[in-house]
């Protein structure tokens, strides 16, 4: 599980409930903007990272060609 601290600005005064729920609104947007945008490139690396360690592009090639070998054919 990963914790995640967010710190918000808000105008220091508000004039009406609408107002403050459109700051509201349009501050949770942002969050979650940046929360996805965090996520995805720590998703994206963590991915990389696992196919780099599978084999390189070589062995991956060798891998292929070696299951289309063995693979069973129609008669």
């Amino acid at each position: 599980m990963t914790e995640v601290q967010i710190m918000v600005q808000l105008p220091d005064q508000v004039e009406s409930m609408e107002q403050l729920e459109a700051v509201i609104d349009a501050k949770g947007q942002q969050i979650k903007q940046q929360l996805f945008e965090h996520q995805l490139a720590s998703l994206i690396q963590r991915q990389k990272a696992a196919t780099e360690d599978i084999a390189c592009p070589e062995c991956q090639k060798k891998s292929h060609l070696q299951r289309l070998s063995t693979a069973p054919t129609k008669d």
